[in-house]
């Protein structure tokens, strides 16, 4: 039988081009299988992850930070894992995961640096930095910076990016068209140069911040209304409930407590005579003056209502609470509100203060209720003081009976 040689160069070589094309196909099927299962594995924990951050509504913004890094770690394992969330302008850290120089970072306080963090952060761009360019997935948008020109001197946290992967992916949540997104943090993961991220990890990266910036938002509302609740609005001094919880708390740590009962002198005249705005202006003046107080006294200060205020210094004797409700009682009566606010009128109004001062333990002893009876006791020296003629500090004389009387034990014993 007599064989073509030409025919059968032919056939061969079809044989040989279905051959390899069929194995291209299978190859192909694999990755596109490889891809389904990983996508699949991807979206499976993507699914468990998404209730775990949306259900964060109700925790802190720095707890909802710590939980982000918590559900991250088992799908993008890092050495360093780092959350920011925008406050004021500025980034804060919220929560840090693993070694290395982390453990001088401090949670609650401000980031600044010129590095892929910030660069992420004010671009609103995920960019990743390191020894090599990086292999970026075409369907994620997300900068590699090595080599590129714009993000020549743009390095990782702390550190060369010749030593170490950084990827810094900003929490944002889209504004509709034409608007930039708001970017409420940002996302910073870190791997020693041997341990580059996967594509796939970089996919997820990116897909877990844009959960994570639904679950930040919804922490920092949450936190903003606990902020509204505990909050005065017109001082920004303590509620009178977060005030009290306050003094609860530190007379249920047995700490010592010097207590200021405050009411302003004269205020309804004032106001009278130069209108609600300028009492208000009045208030705002002295909350920063009592404010001022309790931070040099290591306390707290809280607006009981109208004008009557509470400061509460920690660690300090029941002497040392008078003398400076001696010294706050004098600060007022110096100033001339009035002129100061730049108010003329035909009155002249004097605003002075009237305050009772209590202290815990001197004058409160093993009472269950002892935060709410050391208010009382303030708040009737307080009264005591106005009866006497105001613009003048009143206080028990004699230390508490155990058991909450008052034996006449004589002074105040110096301490």
């Amino acid at each position: 039988m007599h064989v073509d040689p030409l025919a059968a160069a032919l056939a061969a070589t079809l044989l040989a081009c279905a051959s390899t094309a069929i194995a291209l196909l299978v190859v192909h099927a694999r990755r596109l299988a490889a891809r389904a299962r990983a996508a699949e594995q991807r979206f499976d924990l993507l699914r468990q992850i998404a209730p775990a951050l949306t259900s964060a509504a109700v925790d802190s913004t720095a707890a909802t930070c710590a939980r982000i890094l918590a559900r991250l770690e088992p799908l993008v394992p890092s050495r360093t894992s780092l959350c920011f969330f925008e406050r004021d302008g500025r980034l804060v850290l919220g929560a840090k995961a693993g070694g290395g120089y982390t453990s001088f970072l401090v949670a609650g306080a401000e980031y600044a640096g010129a590095s892929i963090i910030e660069w992420a952060w004010l671009r609103a761009t995920p960019a990743i930095v390191g020894p090599a360019p990086a292999n970026v997935p075409r369907d994620v948008a997300l900068v590699g910076l090595t080599g590129d020109r714009e993000g020549a001197g743009i390095g990782p946290a702390a550190g060369s990016r010749d030593r170490v992967w950084a990827v810094a992916a900003p929490l944002s949540r889209d504004r509709g068209a034409q608007r930039s997104p708001e970017v409420l943090g940002v996302l910073y993961l870190e791997r020693p140069r041997d341990r580059p991220f996967s594509t796939d990890e970089l996919r997820t990266i990116v897909t877990v911040a844009g959960l994570a910036a639904d679950a930040l938002t919804r922490a920092m509302f949450a936190d903003a209304v606990r902020r509204d609740a505990e909050v005065d609005g017109l001082t920004s001094l303590l509620t009178p409930t977060a005030f009290r919880k306050r003094l609860r708390d530190e007379i249920a740590a047995r700490r010592d407590v010097a207590l200021l009962f405050i009411d302003t002198d004269r205020f309804k005249r004032f106001n009278d005579t130069y209108g609600h705005a300028s009492g208000d202006q009045l208030l705002r003046r002295l909350a920063a003056l009592f404010a001022s107080t309790a931070s040099r006294g290591a306390g707290f200060a809280g607006r009981n209502g109208g004008d009557e205020f509470c400061i509460a210094m920690l660690d300090r004797t029941k002497d040392s609470g008078v003398e400076v409700a001696e010294r706050l009682r004098a600060a007022i009566d110096r100033v001339d509100f009035a002129a100061e606010l730049g108010l003329h009128a035909g009155a002249d109004v004097k605003i002075t203060a009237s305050i009772g001062i209590a202290h815990f333990p001197f004058d409160v002893v093993d009472e269950l209720n002892a935060a709410d009876r050391l208010l009382e006791i303030a708040d009737a020296q307080m009264y005591e003081a106005k009866r006497a003629g105001r613009n003048r500090i009143e206080f028990l004389r004699m230390r508490a009976a155990r058991g909450g009387g008052y034996p006449g034990e004589g002074p105040i014993p110096r301490r």
